[in-house]
Order: C-alpha cells, then sequence, then structure tokens
C-alpha cells in the first residue's frame, strides 16, 4: 500500500494505481485502514480534476473506505460537476457509505426528480436507470413504504404451489369454479382467498395479472409492459398503506451473468417509470417479482406478496438443521386422515423440535402425546415451540430405546432419522433395526404408525412380522422423502 501511495503522490500511472489502491482496501478491516486516511486524504481528491473519466471514477471508489467528515463533500462536489454518466453512479457508490448530511441529500432529491421528470434517450438510459438506483439507496427511506393485503374479497388470480405429492389434497380443499389442477399446484381465480390462504398443504401463493401473462426480454420495453398493464393500480387495490412497494426480482432460465445485467436494467427502468412507487430493496421488500424464461424467449410473469402473511405453522418458532419441513407433515398426515384416530394418545420417538406432534394436533386433537428425542437442544426448542399453546403435547430428553410408559399408545408418528453422512449409513440401518422391534412394546393392537423416511428400503427391510404395510407416498423424489402408513397386527 505504502508504494502506491507513493505512486499516488507524484501522479505515475494514476488509473492504474487508484483501481489498485481501492482493490486493496477492500479486502481490509477498517482498522488495518485507518493509518492510510490521512495519506490518502492528501493525494485522492486531487484526482477528481483529472481529464481521464476513469481515473475520476477509480478516485471515487478509493474515497468509500476512506473515513473522514470532508469525504461526503469532496464526493457531492465532484459529482455535480460530473458530465460523464457511466462514472456518476460510481460517486453515489461511495456516498451511501456514509451518513448523509441535508444539504447533500437535497441535492440528491433535486437530481432524482431531474431523472424522473425529464425525457430520457435510449443511448442513456442504461446509466441514468443505475444513478437512479444508487440514488434511492443514498436518499433511504425517505418515503418509508409499509403494506397490508385487504384484497381478500377482490376476485384473484392465483397458483396454489403444492408439491407433486399434494396436489390433490390440496384440491380436495378449494371449492372452485374456476379452477384448474396442474402438477405444480391449483390455478384459480377466486373471491374466496381468506378462506383458502389457512390451508396447510400447499407451498406458497403466486398471483397473476389479468392481462400480463408474459414479459418481452428486452429490459426496457418489459418495464413499459409492466406499467401498461395497471400492476400498481393493482397493487394499491388490494393494500392498505403509503409508500413505494419494494419487491425483489428472481428470474430463471437465463445463466446468472445475463440475469445481473437484465435484474439491473429492469428495475432501473421499473423505478423511473413507476416514479419510485417500485423499487428494487435487498431486504425488507413486501413482493418478489419472478421471470420464468419461455421457450419463445419471453417470460412468464407472476409474483408473490408477502403482505398476505403466513401463521399456519405460528407453533414452529425455532427449528435445527434437520427439521421435517412443517407442509410436508401437515401433507403427509392431512393424506392419512383416515387412520388417525379421535382424542389418540401419540408417540413421536425421535420428535426433533416436535412438528409432527403439532401438526397432528391441530389435524384431530390429541388427548396427551409425547415426544421423545436424543437431542437436547432439540428438546429445548420443542418445549419452547409448545409453550404458548395449551397442546396436551410432553417432550421428554431421553433416548427412544430407554423409554418407558405404563400405557400402550395408539399412534406413533415420527419422522425418522437419516444419515446426513455416508459412514452414518450403518448407525440408521441400526436405528430402523431396532425401533420397529421396540415400536410393538409401545402399541396397541391394531393401531398405526405413520413415519416419514429418508430410507424407504429399511422399511421393507426391517417392518416384517407383527407389521404390515398399508400405503407409502413419494413426497419428494430429490430429497427420497417417502411417508408410510404401517399398521401393528
Amino acid at each position: 500500500m505504502k508504494s502506491l501511495i507513493e505512486k499516488l503522490e507524484y501522479g505515475v500511472s494514476p488509473r492504474e494505481t487508484l483501481a489498485a489502491v481501492a482493490d486493496l482496501l477492500g479486502g481490509m478491516l477498517p482498522i488495518e485502514i485507518e493509518e492510510y486516511h490521512i495519506p490518502l486524504m492528501n493525494y485522492v481528491p486531487a484526482y477528481f480534476e483529472n481529464a481521464d473519466a476513469k481515473v475520476r471514477k477509480n478516485a471515487a471508489r478509493v474515497l468509500a473506505f476512506v473515513e473522514d467528515p470532508l469525504v461526503p463533500s469532496i464526493l457531492i462536489r465532484a459529482f455535480q460537476k460530473e458530465n460523464v454518466l457511466y462514472v456518476r453512479p460510481t460517486y453515489l457508490k461511495s456516498l451511501r457509505n456514509f451518513e448523509l448530511e441535508k444539504p447533500i441529500l437535497d441535492i440528491l432529491q433535486q437530481r432524482r426528480n431531474e431523472i424522473t421528470g425529464g425525457d430520457i434517450s435510449p443511448e442513456d438510459r442504461k446509466h441514468l436507470n443505475e444513478e437512479l438506483q444508487m440514488l434511492e439507496e443514498c436518499l433511504g427511506d425517505d418515503r418509508e413504504g409499509s403494506h397490508t393485503f385487504t384484497g381478500w374479497g377482490l376476485e384473484n388470480e392465483v397458483l396454489f404451489v403444492t408439491d407433486k405429492a399434494f396436489v390433490s389434497i390440496t384440491d380436495s380443499l378449494i371449492d372452485e369454479t374456476k379452477k384448474k389442477t396442474l402438477p405444480t399446484g391449483i390455478y384459480m381465480r377466486t373471491k374466496q382467498l381468506d378462506r383458502y390462504v389457512k390451508i396447510r398443504t400447499y407451498r406458497e401463493i403466486l398471483f397473476f395479472l389479468p392481462n400480463l401473462k408474459a414479459l418481452t426480454d428486452d429490459p426496457y420495453a418489459a418495464a413499459m409492459q409492466l406499467m401498461d398493464s395497471g400492476f400498481i393500480d393493482y397493487l394499491k387495490k388490494r393494500h392498505e398503506g403509503d409508500g413505494p412497494f419494494r419487491y425483489r426480482m428472481e428470474i430463471k432460465g437465463i445463466d446468472d451473468k445475463k440475469k445481473s445485467v437484465l435484474i439491473k436494467r429492469l428495475s432501473g427502468e421499473i423505478l423511473r417509470l413507476s416514479d419510485h412507487m417500485l423499487v428494487l430493496s435487498k431486504d425488507r421488500y413486501e413482493m418478489e417479482l419472478r421471470l420464468v424464461r419461455k421457450d419463445d424467449n419471453t417470460f412468464r410473469f407472476h409474483f408473490k406478496l408477502m403482505t398476505l402473511g403466513d401463521d399456519r405453522f405460528a407453533y414452529r418458532k425455532e427449528a435445527v438443521a434437520a427439521s421435517i419441513k412443517p407442509i410436508n407433515a401437515a401433507g403427509f398426515l392431512k393424506i392419512n386422515e383416515s387412520y388417525l384416530k379421535k382424542d389418540a394418545q401419540v408417540l413421536d420417538p425421535f420428535c426433533g423440535v416436535g412438528t409432527m406432534l403439532f401438526e397432528r394436533n391441530l389435524l384431530s386433537p390429541v388427548k396427551t402425546a409425547f415426544g421423545v428425542d436424543t437431542f437436547g437442544e432439540a428438546i429445548d426448542k420443542a418445549r419452547r415451540n409448545g409453550n404458548e399453546s395449551e397442546y396436551p403435547i410432553y417432550f421428554i430428553h431421553r433416548d427412544f430405546f430407554d423409554f418407558r410408559h405404563d400405557s400402550l399408545f395408539d399412534e406413533i408418528v415420527t419422522d425418522m432419522p437419516f444419515a446426513a453422512k455416508e459412514e452414518d449409513a450403518g448407525k440408521i440401518d441400526n436405528i430402523y433395526y431396532r425401533f420397529f422391534g421396540k415400536a410393538k412394546d409401545h402399541l396397541k393392537e391394531g393401531s398405526y404408525i405413520l413415519m416419514l423416511v429418508r430410507n424407504p428400503e429399511l422399511v421393507y427391510k426391517y417392518c416384517t412380522a407383527g407389521y404390515r404395510i398399508e400405503s407409502r407416498l413419494e413426497i419428494s423424489e430429490k430429497t427420497g422423502l417417502n411417508g408410510f402408513v404401517i399398521k401393528r397386527l
């Protein structure tokens, strides 16, 4: 670094030297940069007068790392004088690292108004939209947006996205004439959205605009399509709240490099054309715009609204890495609801954070339920998950193979352990072998085991004398997750 600063002092290859300094600073900790603050402030500001635009750009990159109260005023003056469009966003990128005072914010606000209020030529659009994005980040939440979904009674065109295994059961729970069963879920037009959001077997809800099914692959034309579709009015009619709608964007079907460029250009044009009512945000976003590449190179368009909220699995405040997804537990149990006994006494020998037992109780209240697990952290979290409920579920930190109980159980519901590493396969094999032997000691004759497994071959291997497999359901081909219903004879 010292040799680079010496080059800056004497003006040696300024473009390359400033770029090298910026790259080096980017890999250092703030405390390591402190000793270079003074020399950098002595030499870097002068380079904003250099005739080479890339020199000025790299000078702005360097000052982003210099914690000095004079840096914002130096950057804003250089920004105001800069007439090369592709350089201007870099000044703003550096400015956003600082706490900006009102005079600077006023200048940035004025510039934002100039861009959004004026005509933009096709040649300048790319750089001005990038500048607009950076202005938005510097100005921050001057129009903080927060919205609540209120469009329950309006007609909404939606897709309830569901895993293949749960499509039929989800379809059976939806009473709509304008619906279609697809491999990915249930598509419908409904004025009863509030009724269906409580269903526990779908993964997410995607919305469609009535008059916009696809977007062109030209980002600027696509942004205009979105605005012409009445998207903002659609959102306003279905929400309460002020300020911009903040979103993230996901694009599928193109490589990462093209995706990054497309998101950058499309979001910049959306920001400008919407007059800042639609703002790309890395966090605190209220919706996700999704574009899926089609064979004709257009993009299928739909979106997810986080403003709906989703409290279906509110009981699960804590989880561990191996925890079953609540939708898999809910879907599997719902499909096999006919095997569940009313007011049953239920056992989960590998309960984790309690998901299977909570879902079992929500589907049909149990008399009592016991969750057993050797993993203390999971049991602690299961207890915390159940703290705010009045469910008759008790969690015990113990090995199932040492578990004793005075009375027999009506059901076992469980998510079986699985091998995270290949070397654990023998251990899992032994657990299955011991489980089917031990389970007989706890189950009444004619009762059922409802189990989720990733090793179906071990069920067939050890579920023999004293049991009969009633059904098998493949839930996920990718993870190998299967569900079995087994009768204790």
